[in-house]
């Protein structure tokens, strides 16, 4: 049983522990880790595909996230290797995991040993199968462990003898592919961000440097979670853990309320996601109303695709003349971009601005114009709605241009032909437009490539929300409208909506103002007065405009560095016009590490999520309605949201020191001398000599405890953290942040296998009064594992006096759960020696939920156990 793969090596505990108790129970685990593996590979199969305008990867990760059978996940890696997705895979797999699971293996192979091993296990519970062909692809493994475990586990009664005879098998089996698999021997890592832009790289397999660039470089932008490198590293998703890697989760399916459901198969608890990036149909999406045409046309005496020009376009004379000034430019600024927020006017700007020049035959600056689209979401007056996108890769922007340009042409390598063409194009003169290039697959990877050939004369011209890792030679930064264009637009809109008599001149300002001249959200505002002919409130009007909020900002956030999006959570948090010395200030302090403020607030004024006022005195910062309510909207689900809100009371205090319950003069002391400190020290050895200090200052204001045990976690020095924690835990805490903070104790003490420590956490949680039941149920579960673990516990007398407080307590909020809880209750009752009572617990969890596993299971243990029936 050699594992060097932390996920299934956690596993194991779990299986000794199983196979200490009976075959049967045993049994029954080994089905749950086939299952974990072939979810694990399913998913390691579909990050391997390459994305695509089908969608593949994405139709693949739909259908999974509602999987709630372990047939769905087969399934997937079924049409993942023989569907039309197996040509997207990436090339780094296909004489690797592709050919290990698609190769017919005959005897003596691992592949069809485990096949055999598999199918001996199936014979043992006189399932009738097909016989194993002398040649066999491992890929037919998953269907048959599918079909042992829905007729033993889901459907059968599985017996004692069959359980001891199966056991041997199954174990061998799957620990043939486990042990083989290509894909558990890669490097395999769990990437954190740090405020820094760096990365905290937890490895899951064995020791690696792979991963190591990320520690330094901060031009790179990972999202948190788990990640195979392979080609590059690819984002396992529906597969979550954390940075300590105290436990891993699954997608188990149950997708209701927009939420969907993880479980561990070691701890077996579970986790409610948001299914909001897989709610999108994976039928065929229609076209954008800006998508490039199929062939090209004639303007002046130009060739280009371009689409029809927009509709009630406002003409914004101060951008057009700086855009089509630098675009007639021949030998300069051969890369232009349009940088701004969604439905700023980019696309609508470019278009009627390109338009002009092809038209100036008189200048006849191009001979070409080709438009590339890679839209995926068209801003309508009805709200946002997806599209197909055209192009994604290196690949389809050079077929689409071989298609537009040289139909009838039988050329092999499209993509070094075009990049001739940016270089010198066949056709003369030519200017390459690619709209909503932050779509790309790989923005940094492709614009690197058009970068390396474009040459003057001819031009690029990108549109994008975000320009981060990558520097045009000519970056035009679109704001919102002046008043006079905010005016022409309303006055056009107002018209086409039949309001002109209900908009006051008051009303019109109002819309200007809260819309910082954003003319999308302008139209939506006109738009709803329409709707209801009637002046509603304006910030009422944007914040019920979820969908269009996430439109305008979602992808320009998940792209933020950590410490941008923590400072812009901050400022949204509260609403006012801030001092930019007050959130320096109350930023630099010691978090989990120090973060760069300044560097924070300019990439958020680039990317237009706030503004400065008074730049050249004392800078203000203002955050537009918009903007403050998506921020508002993404507070709620974020981490450290406590830690945002301890924040803001510094920030109002800063500003009103007569409500503090600290003076004026030392409110800023303190955050400068945290700032210090966070600038000065680069080690825990510089850390521990500023401790005294700050410690006296926690002492004062408890709240600092959780900078000093963010600061020791991320030096990993969890015993000086959990100390920390222990005196933050002295001071008087709300139920929901002491149970907060219990639980992170919790997780700290299973870190580093204080099992005392955990226990003890988990019952204190559970003794707050108040706090919500799915704390108690989680802490139960934890504490019932911990007995199993450490049976020697319940004779320690102390424990026994806090069990039984705990089930006190337990028993009186029991009613507020459902089958499986009583469960869990049960087994607290069983180590509490009170088999008679955790019986008549199953019988309630069994009468709320007859089919519930956990009651079943249980009820024949107790009885089995005690003769009790």
């Amino acid at each position: 049983m050699i594992i060097k793969f932390k996920p299934f090596e956690q596993m194991l505990s779990r299986l000794q522990s199983s196979k200490n108790d009976s075959d049967i129970a045993y049994f029954y685990d080994l089905l749950l880790f086939g299952e974990y593996v072939t979810k694990v590979i399913s998913l390691f199969l579909v990050s391997a595909i390459n994305e695509d305008n089908d969608r593949s990867k994405y139709r693949q990760e739909y259908s999974l996230v509602r999987g709630n059978a372990i047939g769905d996940f087969s399934k997937s890696i079924e049409e993942v290797l023989t569907g039309p997705s197996s040509q997207l895979l990436t090339s780094e797999i296909r004489d690797f995991e592709f050919k290990e699971l698609t190769l017919r293996s005959t005897d003596g192979d691992w592949q069809y040993d485990s096949q055999k091993l598999l199918m001996e296990a199936l014979k043992v519970f006189n399932l009738e199968v097909q016989p194993l062909a002398s040649k066999s692809a491992l890929r037919n493994w998953f269907n048959n462990f599918s079909f042992l475990r829905n007729k033993t586990k889901g459907h059968g009664a599985t017996t004692v003898e069959s359980a001891s005879l199966a056991c041997p098998l199954l174990e061998e089996s799957i620990f043939l592919i486990v042990n083989n698999f290509t894909a558990f021997s890669r490097p395999w890592a769990y990437l954190h961000r740090n405020y820094s832009g760096k990365y905290r790289i937890s490895v899951l397999g064995e020791k690696t440097n792979d991963f190591d660039y990320l520690k330094s470089d901060t031009s790179y932008n990972f999202e948190n979670g788990i990640y195979c490198l392979v080609d590059k590293p690819r984002k396992i998703n529906l597969f979550l853990s954390n940075p300590e890697l105290s436990d891993f989760f699954l997608s188990n399916g149950n997708l209701k309320n927009e939420k969907y459901e993880c479980i561990s198969y070691i701890t077996d608890e579970r986790l409610i996601i948001s299914a909001s990036d897989y709610l999108t149909p994976t039928t065929l999406l229609p076209s954008s109303h800006t998508e490039g045409n199929n062939e090209l046309d004639v303007i002046g005496n130009t060739f280009t695709n371009l689409p029809d020009s927009v509709d009630e376009y406002v003409k914004r004379p101060q951008l057009e003349n700086e855009l089509s000034k630098v675009l007639k430019e021949t030998d300069r600024f051969p890369i232009v971009t349009l940088l701004g927020r969604g439905g700023i006017g980019k696309t609508s700007l470019a278009l009627n601005v390109i338009r002009e020049i092809a038209s100036d035959e008189k200048a006849n600056r191009f001979n070409l114009i080709i438009w590339f689209s890679a839209r995926d979401i068209d801003l309508l007056i009805d709200g946002p709605k997806q599209v197909q996108t055209k192009v994604l890769n290196q690949k389809d922007i050079a077929e689409e241009y071989c298609k537009l340009v040289c139909p009838n042409e039988n050329i092999k390598d499209k993509q070094t032909f075009f990049s001739t063409q940016l270089n010198k194009n066949n056709e003369g003169d030519t200017l390459y437009i690619f709209d909503n290039f932050e779509t790309v697959t790989n923005p940094v990877e492709v614009f690197e490539w058009i970068n390396t050939y474009i040459r003057n004369p001819n031009k690029v011209l990108i549109t994008s929300r975000i320009s981060r890792n990558f520097k045009a030679d000519y970056p035009v930064e679109i704001q919102g409208m002046d008043e006079l264009e905010c005016k022409e637009l309303i006055d056009i809109f107002s018209k086409k909506f039949s309001i002109e008599s209900l908009l006051t001149p008051k009303y019109i300002e109002e819309i200007i103002t809260e819309s910082d001249g954003h003319p999308y959200i302008i139209k939506i505002l006109l738009g709803e007065v329409a709707k209801s002919r009637k002046l509603n409130k304006i910030q009422r009007i944007v914040a019920d405009q979820e969908k269009i909020l996430n439109t305008l900002f979602k992808r320009t956030f998940n792209n933020l560095s950590p410490a941008a999006k923590r400072v812009f959570l901050t400022l949204a948090s509260w609403n006012s016009i801030i001092p930019q010395i007050a959130v320096e200030a109350v930023l630099w302090r010691p978090t989990n590490e120090k973060i760069d403020v300044e560097g924070a607030i300019d990439e958020l004024i680039k990317s237009s999520f706030i503004e400065l006022v008074n730049e050249d005195n004392e800078a203000l910062i203002n955050i537009p309605l918009a903007a403050r309510l998506f921020g508002i909207r993404e507070l709620e689900v974020y981490p450290e949201k406590i830690k945002i809100y301890d924040d803001r009371k510094l920030l109002m205090e800063f500003g009103a020191s007569n409500n503090s319950s600290i003076s004026v003069g030392l409110m800023p002391k303190i955050e400068r001398k945290f700032s210090e400190v966070a600038k000065r020290i680069d080690s825990l050895e510089e850390f521990m000599r500023e401790l005294p200090t700050l410690e006296y200052i926690a002492t004062k204001f408890p709240k600092a405890y959780n900078n000093i045990v963010d600061i020791f976690e991320e030096y990993r020095d969890y015993e000086s953290a959990k100390y920390y924690m222990r005196e933050y835990l002295k001071n008087s805490l709300p139920p929901t942040e002491k149970a907060r903070v219990w639980l992170k104790f919790a997780d700290l003490c299973k870190t580093t296998e204080d099992w005392d420590g955990e226990s003890h956490a988990l019952s204190q949680l559970i003794l707050i009064p108040n706090v919500i039941f799915e704390f108690i149920s989680t802490a139960v579960n934890r504490i019932n594992n911990f007995y199993h673990n450490n049976p020697e516990a319940k004779t320690v007398e102390y424990r026994q006096l806090l069990l039984d407080k705990v089930i006190e307590v337990v028993i009186k909020r029991i009613n507020e759960g459902d089958a499986t809880d009583y469960s869990r209750l049960a087994w607290l009752l069983i180590n509490n020696s009170e088999e008679k009572r955790a019986l008549a617990m199953v019988e309630k969890g069994l009468s709320i939920e007859p089919e519930n596993q956990h009651c079943q299971r249980l009820y024949t243990k107790i009885l089995a156990m005690n003769n009790l029936r």
